[in-house]
């Protein structure tokens, strides 16, 4: 079979979809940071590729044309000789920038070429705080203006460095001879800045929502109630068979002769999330199960924090902590949003006060990178506005010391081991114990208490590696106790939310 030979309209029609695809999953989707640089990342060679192609058709074009000027001009003299389109009337060079000849691609034109390789390095850098990561950390989505200067703020302290290749590379275009590689060079710049600015819009909305998040309405009880099951023995009619009959009756032996496990005993002390009260959970007297301060299009959501180390989106989405939003809802009866979201710090401050998220949800593997804004954002999320972040460690001893440190700076106070009884390890769930996947410190659950109540919960053991659809491999009652450890700590944020909500009303 032969395949279809590649034109350049298929090319054009498969770049196209190609682009569409990926902005599309940018804009409405959530993708992993991995991903996304990856679909980018051919988008930007894909774009090169194009621009490369038709620039060099233009150039091409543009040399004939003139080589038959000046062939015209040796033939017929200057008398004859017609202006073309790219150059004034003195013969000189103009300024069309697909003429290798043209002026800024002159040595005399150095210092404008200099400013063009300036912004391309800049814009450069901007691109690679994908990969530091500082882009995002400090944008605001809602005001362009905000945007530029955080991007600015985060260029001048991380991507320093990148400058300090503006003079080489302005020395190696000097250097050049050859106008169509300054030419190359040159349209490099403009197509990689144009590049920047489409990804940048790409992606202002990408990063949580601005609007912020209500609680939602309903009421409920946290209360543990007991529910037995009640055994009814069903006695059914015998028949009487002649043994001497030539028919053979094979049947299964009458029900009340089956050994039935015994349902009282096993069920008598089982509590069911949403059993208290009224049957719904929550906190507050609405119908249905949420919170007295909620309102109607409030949703339960999960939300994380993107930091700059590489594990800050594992386990993120479908097949992960997309699982935990589920389960949240289908133990509690309680509405949640439908996908998991992500979000980095410089969002916090533009959601109005009451509108934060009850929960962050922070993960790593072996560093926690917060920039001073990060802290200031962070430290007013969790005394201003009351806020809560689950910590869980991926990585070993390095996400540990940063993480508690990083805590212990943010919130002014030290962490201490939260115990068993405590109100968060009984409601909804009485856990009998931590539990834990993978130890990456020492196996005691650690919090950071602010006016009274757990403002930071630190896990050490990989707790969100038990959301997956494989579970890690661990056992059924472990991976059990871990969403049950989930929607506690859910359940803590919105209640503590709920009370606070409560108390700001005049």
């Amino acid at each position: 079979m032969q395949l279809p030979r590649l034109t350049i309209p298929r090319a054009a029609i498969a770049t196209g979809l190609f682009v569409l695809m990926c902005v599309g999953l940018t804009v409405f989707s959530r993708l992993p940071g991995i991903v996304d640089i990856i679909g980018w990342g051919i988008v930007y060679l894909l774009g090169l590729t194009w621009v490369v192609y038709f620039v060099e058709r233009a150039a091409q074009r543009i040399e004939s044309e003139n080589a038959q000027s000046q062939w015209e001009t040796s033939k017929e003299g200057a008398a004859g000789w017609i202006p073309k389109a790219w150059e004034n009337h003195s013969g000189e060079p103009g300024w069309n920038p697909f003429d290798p000849s043209a002026l800024y691609y002159q040595r005399a034109k150095w210092w404008l070429v200099s400013l063009l390789f300036l912004c391309l390095v800049a814009a450069e850098s901007v691109a690679l705080m994908e990969f530091v990561p500082i882009l995002f950390k400090q944008v605001d989505h809602n005001d362009i203006v905000k945007s530029v200067g955080s991007a600015y703020d985060a260029l001048q302290r991380s991507q320093m460095w990148a400058l300090a290749g503006v003079p080489f590379v302005i020395i190696l275009f000097l250097l050049t001879v050859r106008e169509r590689l300054r030419q190359s060079l040159s349209l490099l710049v403009g197509y990689s800045c144009l590049f920047v600015v489409v990804y940048l819009l790409a992606h202002l909305k990408i990063a949580g929502s601005s609007e912020g998040y209500d609680l939602p309405e309903g009421g409920g009880k946290d209360s543990i109630q007991a529910s037995s099951v009640k055994v009814q023995k069903i006695i059914k009619k015998k028949y009487v068979i002649n043994p001497y009959s030539s028919v053979v009756f094979s049947a299964p032996p009458p029900i009340d002769q089956i050994e039935l496990k015994e349902l009282t005993e096993d069920s008598q002390n089982r509590y069911q999330v949403g059993q208290g009260g009224d049957g719904n959970t929550g906190d507050g007297d609405g119908s249905g199960a949420g919170f007295g301060n909620g309102t109607g299009k409030g949703k339960v959501a999960f939300i994380r924090l993107k930091h700059g180390d590489r594990g800050w989106d594992r386990n993120f989405g479908i097949g992960g902590d997309r699982n935990m939003l589920l389960e949240y809802h289908l133990r509690t009866k309680q509405k949640v949003a439908d996908e998991t979201e992500y979000l980095d710090t410089g969002l916090l401050p533009n959601m109005p006060a009451l509108k934060n998220p009850p929960l962050l949800y922070i993960c790593g593997t072996g560093s926690l990178p917060l920039s001073a804004i990060d802290k200031k954002n962070l430290k007013q999320y969790l005394t201003e506005r009351h806020g809560m972040i689950l910590g869980d460690n991926h990585g070993g001893p390095g996400f540990h010391q940063h993480f508690i440190a990083m805590m212990n700076e943010i919130t002014g106070v030290t962490p201490v081991a939260i115990p068993r009884d405590d109100l968060i390890h009984q409601r909804p769930y009485a856990l009998p114990q931590l539990p834990i996947v993978v130890a990456h410190g020492p196996p005691v659950p650690l919090g950071w208490k602010i006016d009274g109540r757990w403002a930071v919960y630190y896990h050490p053991g990989a707790l969100s590696d038990a959301w997956r659809d494989d579970h890690a491999g661990i056992k059924k009652d472990v991976y059990e106790s871990c969403y049950q450890l989930g929607v506690n700590v859910m359940y803590y944020s919105l209640k503590e939310k709920n009370k606070w909500l409560q108390s700001q009303k005049p």
